[in-house]
């Protein structure tokens, strides 16, 4: 019968590698002895530690323990290297997954989402991550919603919170609104569907009060990833440019009214190329100016079908446009000249005043419209090379209303046929664009304006489960806040939702009295989206048992900013955002000094299958970890998944990674107890008295040591394993070529307990149970300070070089560290001799410690 690993290392004096008693052992023990509560000692920095809240719709799959496992690896380094560690954990409860759960079940949200909360749990403490369990923050729960509904108040008494009719974004299928930022290339973010637009009256949250303030500060994040900065520029989207009044002209087409209609342009300098000005099918105005004339019934036909279209498509520039003439006019305010009054379904109510100036010699949109529609295309800005500026270089009133083009002109020269302002540089940021502002300015006819893409957060939900909105309306007061001491606004546990039930149809839930009148009154039965709910759970964690405040400004200082904050990139701009503008409103209301939330963030990379497709429980091609940690044990799982890939790199699960994984722990654990075998604890190490043999040792583990807590502090948890594994073969051959009796004890003591140290953050119960079977020691490894390594140890006497011929590596030698450049030179001749016969050599380019290039013809 072949011998197995276990055997020998029963023969060998020392204990098998037994997973599942080792982690079964140390998580007991973990847990009673409450090792990972927060110490909160002010005598050492702080180091906040956290994973994106986790969302407990089933149990954990791959992806979740890349995550968790990255963000404890990190965790438990940072303790060992002397700081006052925060790692808590706890999970974003509400939302749609467990009312549809209930729903298609028949049993209660609260239930489904506690059973998941409960699996989790018992999934994260199998892995063994280092959380505070007592800070466990669950949204669901009244003393945390009862804060979320605090904050909305507080935002509602500084006017950052309000209610408006607006088109929003409907989902059909999750039946509920979506804001701005949850609609995806056109879907819905959670379920695909493609959103419909409607008129509703919702809440907000003025997020757009923060806009600069969120832009300016991405230049202070160094620690966040450039790509995600650049998502939330572009999704923020600062515009420089100008709002243009034009009058609406009266009906015969020329005669100015006293109603103005604004547009916002970045491009001024086009002003005299309006061929037409352009409304969304969703105006007010539009509809108005349409009512009871020939227009109205195309414009109903056009707003019907443009519904039922995404905003990324109405925009996109190879779509057909479709438009509706409304019969009036405007007047351009710089030449005077009228211009057809559209409406369009490429224009969307959002941007800028909701009105567009058709200029379509410089927009392929406007172009591609005018084109339909037979309007002009009046050139006003050329290249000068182009032989239309030779042309109209000079023209100062439009000559030409209409070129015979494929498409519109790249919107950059000299304008043409614009006035006194002929002949100047256009462009975005241009002169002429400066110069025409200036000069609406002058007139009163316009202003210089900053706008935005990010519109104001909707958080109105029409769903059950999530945190009730704290307002109340009245028919004499209009809408009323629920008074502080009512909070929380609690959920009703009776409703039937596989029925239907609804908090609108809920009396028990919306019958109430007016706070200020005692009349009777509706609550409102709106929740908040769930993304209110995540936007300050981190703040929570630093004091979560508070009752009399969301948490202290004292705890909170303590701990924030979070200095590692590990979670997916598609929450760049959703939760990330969102975060980033609920800490500041804190901040403004005194409760926290910070203003960002997350110091350095990491984006893990996603867990694919073997197809390469991405891990989800939609798709049914989740690994969950009890198919790891049944056969190997949770520390091969975590060894795996941080060893096969930078953690911000997608990698394809691999089973043969798993496999690895468990055969270098097991080594590794040979090796180690090998070494304890002659380790002497009292022994001091003397580097100098080292034989060449146990010396080269000692060189390895200097270096290998430095190169891993290097690769710890950058988060490259790959190549700090790769590091140990370096120690752990150094180590083996040195057990397998030294006998017992010749081993030095100071040394094996000291490689065995750095490397125990130094894989602790990695395969924890494995350090554990060394630490103390094989070392012999009393407390926890993580009670133990991270290892110090010494540079000058870590040199070796030889060093690998490369040698070249006109630039190609023809050798490599091996020659003593302190080789002068002479005996170099010497050495590479010699290695290369066979190219340089018959040559001469020109040059010789030395590179001490690194390589040596040979130039001969």
């Amino acid at each position: 019968m072949a011998d197995t690993s276990a055997q020998r290392d029963g023969e060998a004096g020392f204990p098998a590698y037994d997973a599942q008693a080792i982690e079964t052992k140390w998580q007991q023990i973990w847990e009673d002895e409450k090792l990972y509560k927060t110490d909160e000692d002010p005598s050492k920095p702080k180091k906040y530690v956290l994973e994106m809240f986790p969302y407990p719709s089933g149990d954990l799959h791959m992806g979740h323990a890349r995550n968790y496992t990255i963000g404890d690896a990190m965790a438990r380094q940072a303790r060992m290297r002397g700081y006052d560690v925060l790692h808590p954990i706890g999970f974003d409860a509400f939302g749609l997954p467990a009312e549809n759960a209930a729903i298609k079940h028949h049993t209660q949200a609260a239930a489904w989402t506690y059973s998941n909360m409960d699996q989790a749990v018992r999934t994260m403490r199998r892995m063994g991550f280092s959380y505070d369990y007592d800070r466990m923050v669950k949204t669901c729960e009244p003393d945390y919603y009862r804060w979320g509904q605090w904050f909305f108040i507080k935002m509602w008494e500084k006017g950052l919170a309000y209610r408006a009719t607006s088109p929003v974004n409907w989902c059909p299928t999750c039946k509920t609104v979506l804001a701005n930022e949850q609609v995806v290339d056109g879907r819905c973010w959670r379920c695909g569907s493609i959103p419909e637009k409607r008129e509703l009256s919702q809440w907000y949250l003025k997020i757009t009060d923060y806009a600069q303030e969120l832009l300016d500060g991405l230049d202070d994040l160094p620690g966040w990833p450039d790509r995600v900065k650049q998502m939330q520029r572009n999704w923020i989207g600062r515009s420089e440019g100008a709002e243009i009044d034009f009058k609406l002209a009266a009906e015969d087409g020329v005669t100015p009214t006293d109603r103005t209609i604004t547009v916002f342009t970045t491009r001024a300098d086009t002003l005299f190329g309006v061929s037409f000005m352009v409304l969304p099918p969703e105006s007010k105005l539009a509809e108005e100016l349409v009512a009871g004339t020939q227009y109205e019934a195309d414009f109903r036909r056009l707003r019907e079908a443009t519904a039922k279209v995404s905003s990324v498509e109405r925009q996109g520039t190879n779509r057909e446009k479709h438009g509706v003439f409304t019969g009036r006019y405007v007047i351009n305010p710089i030449n005077g000249r009228p211009a057809p009054l559209w409406v369009a379904d490429y224009v969307l109510m959002d941007y800028g005043t909701g009105a567009v100036m058709g200029v379509p010699c410089g927009d392929q949109r406007d172009f591609d419209f005018a084109r339909k529609y037979g309007l002009e295309i009046a050139p006003i800005i050329c290249q000068k090379d182009d032989p239309l500026y030779e042309d109209l270089k000079d023209e100062r009133e439009l000559r030409v209303t209409s070129v015979d083009w494929d498409g519109a002109m790249e919107a950059e020269g000299y304008l043409v046929q614009s006035g006194q302002f002929t002949g100047l540089r256009g462009g975005k940021h241009s002169e002429g664009v400066d110069a025409i502002v200036a000069w609406l300015e002058d007139h009163g006819v316009g202003r210089r304006k900053v706008q935005y893409r990010l519109r104001d957060w909707l958080i109105s939900r029409q769903r059950y489960w999530g945190n009730p909105i704290p307002m109340i309306h009245c028919d004499h007061c209009g809408d009323v806040p629920v008074p502080e001491d009512q909070l929380p606004v609690v959920l009703p546990d009776n409703l039937d939702l596989g029925a239907g039930d609804t908090l609108a149809e809920c009396k028990e839930f919306y019958e109430t009295t007016c706070p200020k009148c005692g009349r009777p009154a509706r609550r409102i039965t709106d929740t908040m989206d769930t993304f209110t709910c995540s936007s300050w759970y981190y703040l929570r964690y630093c004091d979560p048992h508070n009752d009399s405040e969301p948490f202290s400004k004292a705890a909170v200082d303590r701990w924030m900013p979070v200095d590692n904050y590990i979670g997916g990139i598609e929450h760049a701009i959703l939760h990330l955002l969102y975060s980033r503008f609920w800490t500041r409103v804190a901040r403004d209301l005194g409760m926290i000094d910070a203003s960002e939330p997350f110091t350095n963030l990491l984006c893990q990379g996603m867990v694919k299958d073997q197809n390469g497709d991405t891990m989800s429980k939609s798709k049914g091609n989740v690994v969950p970890p009890s198919s790891v940690i049944e056969p190997y044990g949770a520390d091969t799982m975590r060894l795996s998944i941080l060893f096969i890939a930078p953690p911000e790199k997608d990698f394809d699960w691999d089973e043969e990674a798993v496999a690895g994984a468990n055969r270098f722990i097991k080594r590794a654990w040979r090796v180690v107890w090998q070494l304890c075998q002659s380790a002497d604890p009292e022994a001091t190490l003397n580097p100098a008295g080292l034989d060449p043999v146990s010396k080269e040792l000692n060189r390895v583990l200097n270096e290998m040591g430095i190169k891993c807590t290097d690769d710890f502090d950058r988060g490259q948890f790959n190549t700090a394993i790769s590091a140990c594994m370096e120690i752990v073969n150094a180590a083996s051959k040195y057990v397998i070529e030294v006998p017992a009796e010749r081993r030095d004890p100071a040394l094996c003591q000291r490689v065995a307990h750095d490397l125990v140290c130094m894989l602790s953050p990695i395969i924890p119960h494995w350090s554990e149970e060394l630490f103390h079977a094989a070392l012999g020691r009393e407390t926890s490894v993580y009670n133990e300070p991270w290892p110090e390594f010494d540079p000058e140890q870590a040199k070796s006497d030889v060093v690998e070089i490369a040698v070249q011929v006109k630039g190609k590596v023809r050798a490599h030698i091996a020659v003593p560290a302190s080789s002068s450049r002479e005996e170099l030179e010497a050495a590479a001749r010699a290695a290369v001799a066979p190219q340089l016969e018959g040559k001469e050599v020109k040059k010789v380019i030395v590179v001490p410690g690194r390589l040596v290039n040979i130039v001969a013809v």
